[in-house]
């Protein structure tokens, strides 16, 4: 992949009329407040307990969806500040040109993150189960920029950084675990392809200099022009990254090993991932990757982020043929 961004090829700006289509939801920040998160890979439970030093700690459990593992971290609110600093500062771009939505993911943070009070209060019933609630609707929303095709991992910046961090400050280890929702749908429907168990770190695309799979800019908007249909065809080649995808898949590990869609065409494991995380078509014929799916809009003040949701059927659940 470029070092750079991968843009959308085929998706323009979402307009006010875009928006407010038969398959579009606009969502306001009381409406996402009210979200439990229940499409995610990821479900995160908050409680809270009291140190003996007089303040209140908070904790997460973070529960995957696919394989059950429950990772658990807990912070002060001080440290849940410093993550919020992290992720406005560091791990998203300010870049007027970002091709995510890098500015609209700030602005909701600054919406929904509990403010800072007196320290005398910040034991007290109300504020802690004020700030529970707030903490669960500040992760699951970065998890849903994380995990659901959306606008926000379409920036390079974003993509390399917000991941990652997220998943460490959350606990999570298992490579598994941190797979997107069609990352998993297409893991679950590989067929007759022998699964992996784990994802690579997909931070590394891009970023070594010595990975000769590099697609250009160029080479990455082009792809919509691909005819949209959907023929089975028979290449060795990645059209990602342009390299020979092996033959041998059972022999291959890790962002080698090679992937199939179920319009046939082949990518390597982590090309299609990390396209996977902004993008829900097939790069060469655009046939859609998973369920049906409603886009979803959020605008905190004048940026749009968007993301896929309300699938019609569970992108979960395995794949039982």
């Amino acid at each position: 992949m470029n070092g750079y961004f991968v843009p959308e090829p085929h998706q323009k700006p979402a307009h006010a009329d875009e928006m407010d289509g038969p398959n579009c939801k606009t969502y306001t920040l009381k409406m996402l407040r009210q979200c439990a998160g229940s499409e995610l890979p990821l479900r995160v439970k908050v409680t809270s307990t009291k140190a003996d030093e007089g303040h209140a700690v908070y904790h997460f459990a973070t529960t995957s969806v696919t394989s059950m593992n429950v990772w658990r971290a807990s912070y002060r609110y001080s440290e849940l500040l410093a993550f919020r600093t992290h992720v406005e500062d560091e791990w998203t771009c300010h870049d007027e040109k970002c091709s995510g939505s890098c500015q609209s993911l700030r602005d909701l943070l600054e919406a929904s993150f509990p403010k800072k009070g007196l320290g005398i209060l910040s034991t007290w019933a109300h504020t802690v189960e004020d700030r529970k609630l707030k903490f669960k609707n500040v992760l699951i929303h970065l998890l849903r920029s994380v995990l659901l095709p959306g606008s926000t991992m379409k920036c390079f910046h974003a993509r390399q950084n917000l991941p990652k961090h997220l998943f460490e400050f959350l606990g999570v280890e298992a490579d598994a675990d941190k797979r997107t929702l069609l990352q998993v749908y297409v893991d679950n429907h590989q067929g007759g392809i022998k699964k992996s168990a784990t994802t690579v770190d997909l931070s590394k695309l891009g970023r070594e200099s010595s990975m000769k799979k590099s697609a250009t800019t160029s080479d990455l908007a082009s792809m919509s022009a691909a005819v949209p249909t959907v023929t089975p065809v028979e290449s060795s080649q990645c059209m990602v990254c342009l390299e020979d995808v092996g033959l041998n898949i059972d022999a291959q590990s890790g962002g080698d090993a090679a992937v199939e869609l179920q319009c046939k065409h082949k990518f390597h494991r982590e090309c299609i991932f990390e396209w996977l995380t902004f993008q829900y078509h097939c790069p060469v014929c655009r046939a859609q990757v998973g369920p049906s799916a409603m886009t979803n809009y959020c605008r905190p003040k004048n940026q749009v982020q968007w993301w896929l949701g309300n699938f019609s059927e569970d992108p979960l659940k395995p794949d039982t043929e």
